[in-house]
């Protein structure tokens, strides 16, 4: 047997590393992405590069779009109320789970510890990157998971953290809704803490039905705008 080429590990950081560009907003919605161009940037060959588009374009982040190729997706507001359909019910099954873990003494503290010096850390700031803010975010539901002791929970949910990042930029590029946003996670928290299954589980979900709603919301504004030109 042949040993395997490091191609895949380095397909899967060139994935990982357009991703991050079309989170932070490098890459724009409808903007085409170019093989030889991300090839230079990323100083690679275009095999993994065109092997990590094609991954992208399974999982709906980029769309091909006439002669422009390959091109990225806009957010879409019915795709992101389905996302939420099921996201909802994921995050409030992990904080049920993470209540009845805390209820049962069986909780990890360092878990426990980590989610608190977010909130500390997001409730106290006024001011940061933007893209910290939705790292701590993403974190903080994460932390979550792993502190309901069911990995299959995160593993379900990992491969569409992408599309619910692009929708965090929507909800949190306003600044007033930064604020809300660690109010709620700090109730979840308070929830999971005092080992209240039953309202761990409610906050989680209608966390994010609220979150799901208002950008929805903001999307469908923008969908409609764009439909208005000519």
């Amino acid at each position: 047997m042949q040993p395997f080429a490091h191609e895949p590990a380095l397909a899967e950081r060139v994935k990982d590393a357009i991703v991050e560009a079309i989170v932070e907003g490098v890459y724009r919605p409808g903007e085409r992405l170019a093989q030889e161009d991300l090839a230079q940037r990323l100083g690679v060959s275009r095999q993994p590069v065109s092997h990590a588009l094609n991954v992208l374009k399974e999982q709906g982040i980029l769309i091909e779009f006439g002669r422009k190729g390959l091109t990225v997706a806009p957010v879409r507001s019915d795709h992101l109320v389905q996302l939420y359909q099921v996201r909802g019910r994921l995050d409030a099954l992990a904080a049920g789970l993470a209540a009845q873990n805390v209820r049962d003494g069986v909780a990890v503290p360092t878990e426990l510890a980590g989610l608190e010096r977010l909130i500390v850390a997001q409730t106290e700031a006024v001011s940061g990157n933007f893209q910290g803010k939705v790292d701590a975010d993403v974190a903080f539901h994460v932390g979550i998971y792993r502190l309901s002791g069911n990995p299959t929970i995160e593993e379900m949910a990992r491969p569409q953290w992408v599309h619910f990042r692009r929708t965090m930029q929507v909800v949190l590029a306003e600044p007033s809704a930064h604020s809300p946003v660690w109010r709620q996670h700090q109730e979840i928290y308070q929830a999971i803490l005092a080992g209240d299954a039953d309202l761990a589980e409610r906050l989680a979900f209608n966390h994010a039905e609220s979150a799901a709603a208002k950008t929805a919301a903001r999307l469908r504004l923008e969908e409609i705008s764009k439909e208005s030109k000519p």
